[in-house]
């Protein structure tokens, strides 16, 4: 399930649209103040029971589904101008739940995601209004099924129109066009940052986000303020336990750029090392990570050597920060192309390698100027930081693992858990950090 996430209708409500935040109280906020229907909001008293109704539910759905989502709340009444004026409800139960989740089902082709949230009137027992949810869709454009045809609802300003044939033709193309667009645009954002860190040696962990539903975060004063206070103090790195707290974060062109380390505080330097994140208002980021050569001091000419957990600790950490800044700040969506990167800015040979209580060891066959791994994953799923988080991680980190001859990830594993017993000295902390996320092990 999709969460569902927007700027303009939480701060109307006044909380977050789940099932756990949302109440009868924030409802009552749209009505004191008289929202307006809008392209996210649309009012219902209810859905009749007639043959001639069955589509009208999904229809709903779909409209706001193709066009950038929004709230259906079932059970208020709206005046002439289209503005909340009562909240009379409905009977809330299992049966009408279930009839309206069958009838969208059955009438939204392809399926759409949505969620219905009861809401319950506290002071009026079994009644209470519902609130569909729909996200933005990345499979737009949906159909809804009147009678044995399809047709493409979107929404108008607060009127619910059918699109036509050129329309239609545009969103599938759109709809195919979406991946090479996603292609490119992590390939741009990712040059970008590396050629912050161009200057400091050594081997880099990049990873890489774009969403394909773009979100829109607005920089002022007011929202760098909010975004400072909540990053400021706290450790983007998986297990270094308070070790890189961001040093800088200030605004750049269009995006939120975060340092741990600054290699000069000199006017107009922009080199840095240790960790690195350029945040984009549109949900896509990038995150830098260097990480140690673990090699033999001795050896003259040798390749740096990445230790496989620092590179684990370091796709971690870069999913972590990236998801949960395109969806809670962003307000991004759908799904999102990741790619993780090793290796420097400049042509640098690099091979893996593991630690222990005898030293370094080396993995693999091969020596490389630069691993790639690509995957593709629900954005909500990475930002809720649990198991399917830590299984994109394990299918990441297994890819770059085999780009150097060597087989798989043992530490985590693509069923999204994590194994303590292979991380050494670093035992105890993962196990903590797993059971705080509510992440099996094994």
């Amino acid at each position: 399930m999709t969460t569902f996430r927007s700027q303009r209708l939480e701060t109307l409500l006044g909380t977050k649209i789940t099932q756990d935040d949302l109440k009868w109280e924030h409802l009552e906020r749209l009505k004191a103040a008289q929202v307006r229907e809008a392209a996210d909001l649309d009012y219902k008293r209810l859905y009749g029971t007639q043959p001639s109704d069955r589509h009208k539910p999904g229809g709903d759905v779909a409209a706001m589904a193709n066009t950038q989502g929004g709230l259906i709340i079932i059970g208020a009444d709206e005046d002439g101008d289209a503005q909340l004026k009562d909240l009379p409800g409905l009977t809330l139960s299992d049966k009408e739940h279930t009839r309206l989740l069958g009838l969208i089902g059955d009438h939204v082709h392809p399926y759409a995601d949505f969620e219905i949230i009861p809401v319950p009137d506290p002071d009026r027992d079994g009644i209470g209004c519902y609130v569909i949810a729909v996200p933005r869709s990345p499979r737009y454009p949906h159909g809804v099924l009147i009678n044995n045809g399809f047709r493409y609802p979107r929404r108008n300003g607060h009127q619910t129109m059918y699109m036509s044939e050129p329309e239609i033709a545009s969103a599938y193309r759109a709809r195919f066009s979406l991946a090479n667009d996603q292609i490119t645009r992590i390939a741009e954002i990712e040059k970008t940052a590396r050629n912050r860190f161009a200057t400091y040696g050594g081997a880099w962990v990049t990873v890489s986000l774009v969403p394909n539903l773009p979100g829109d975060m607005i920089v002022n004063w007011d929202t760098f303020g909010s975004f400072k206070n909540d990053f400021q103090s706290t450790d983007p790195v998986v297990l270094s336990r308070g070790g890189n707290t961001w040093q800088r974060i200030v605004p750049g062109p269009r995006c939120l750029i975060l340092d741990t380390e600054v290699e000069s505080w000199a006017p107009g330097s922009d080199s840095v090392k240790g960790v690195t994140a350029q945040l984009y208002t549109d949900g896509s980021g990038v995150f830098g990570m260097h990480v140690p050569d673990v090699n033999d001091q001795d050896q003259e000419r040798r390749p740096c050597r990445v230790d496989e957990k620092w590179l684990i600790v370091a796709v971690l950490s870069g999913l972590r920060l990236l998801a949960g800044y395109a969806r809670d700040y962003a307000y991004a969506g759908g799904d999102a192309l990741l790619r993780v990167r090793v290796g420097d800015s400049e042509p640098l040979s690099v091979e893996l390698g593991t630690t222990g209580p005898w030293g370094s060891v080396r993995l693999g066959e091969f020596s490389r100027p630069v691993a790639l791994a690509e995957r593709a994953a629900p954005l909500d799923g990475l930002a809720a930081a649990g198991t399917s988080f830590v299984a994109t991680a394990a299918y990441l980190v297994g890819d770059i693992l085999r780009a150097f001859g060597h087989p798989d990830v043992l530490h985590i594993t693509t069923e999204g858990r994590v194994a303590p017993s292979r991380w050494g000295p670093h035992q105890e902390a993962i196990a903590s950090w797993a059971k705080a996320s509510d992440i099996e092990t094994i």
